[in-house]
């Protein structure tokens, strides 16, 4: 996990979070954050804020942030930025999963990965930081543009990443009909999202699907799966179910996980569910 000092959950309740991102406090709303705040007086009135109302969204803050705004995940830089989502391009309950990858014994070193809709690229980095060939894909090209100046500012401009910039769905499909293979596929897919031509994902709709091809790039050598989102309906147990079928992994285990974020007194927040299998 995080180191204290670059990012903590001070507190939650009622509808919204309070976290501390290298000392800059920042106040969200979240549906999760059920109960009673430890303490509301703790809450401090100067902090970064995202805001939503009937008519729009914004950031408000009376302060000026770093510029660069970095944190660090044991050797990993990982840079900050506001974005219109209320996103600052980290979910830190991710690095639950970049530490599972980081205590695989020995390296990965000869294997190809496959990342889909991987963002600012903190998996990326912890596959590539063990020696994997390492395919990362979102639709957002500013998105890939800081996954890449993050894994240069953490040491690995010249670890085997391929950045690419496609509608994941395309990609797949072409990379099926050109006979590749991957030993691991990771998956972090959103509820709804769009591509590089305004192609349409819903999860719903679309992960079953995905799933099934994803079964069909690594059917020869499959040595990892990671599927992880952060939509209530799809629990851990139901993502599980769905890897499994579809990667004939009945009887292989496998471990279907909540994530989540805890506060000082230990009280979780809910962030999302993910089911992870290796045979490394």
């Amino acid at each position: 996990m995080f180191a204290p000092d670059q990012y903590e959950l001070v507190d939650f309740g009622q509808g919204e979070k309070l976290e501390r991102f290298g000392g800059i406090p920042v106040r969200r709303e979240t549906p999760a954050a059920c109960g009673k705040k430890m303490s509301s007086n703790d809450w401090p009135s100067q902090c970064l804020r995202f805001c939503r109302n009937s008519n729009s969204e914004s950031w408000r803050g009376s302060f000026t942030l770093p510029d660069p705004w970095l944190i660090r995940y044991h050797e990993f830089c990982l840079e900050l930025k506001p974005t219109p989502f209320g996103h600052l391009g980290v979910f830190p309950e991710q690095a639950a999963n970049w530490s599972w990858i980081r205590d695989l014994p020995g390296d990965l070193t000869g294997l190809k990965a496959l990342n889909l809709f991987a963002y600012t690229g903190g998996t990326t980095m912890s596959l590539a930081a063990k020696g994997a060939q390492v395919t990362h894909v979102d639709s957002a090209k500013p998105v890939v543009t800081w996954a890449r100046a993050n894994a240069q500012r953490s040491g690995l401009e010249k670890a085997a990443i391929r950045w690419i910039v496609e509608d994941v769905k395309r990609y797949v499909a072409r990379e099926i009909r050109r006979g590749n293979q991957y030993d691991i596929v990771i998956a972090d897919p959103p509820s709804f999202g769009r591509g590089t031509k305004n192609e349409t994902w819903k999860l719903e709709r679309d992960l079953g699907e995905l799933l099934d091809s994803l079964a069909v790039l690594c059917r020869d050598n499959c040595k990892l799966v990671l599927l992880s989102c952060h939509t209530p309906e799809y629990e851990s147990r139901r993502l599980a179910q769905m890897t499994k079928e579809r990667f004939d992994l009945a009887s292989a285990g496998g471990e279907p996980r909540d994530m989540f974020l805890s506060r000082p007194d230990g009280q979780q927040l809910p962030s999302g569910s993910c089911f992870r299998w290796s045979v490394l």
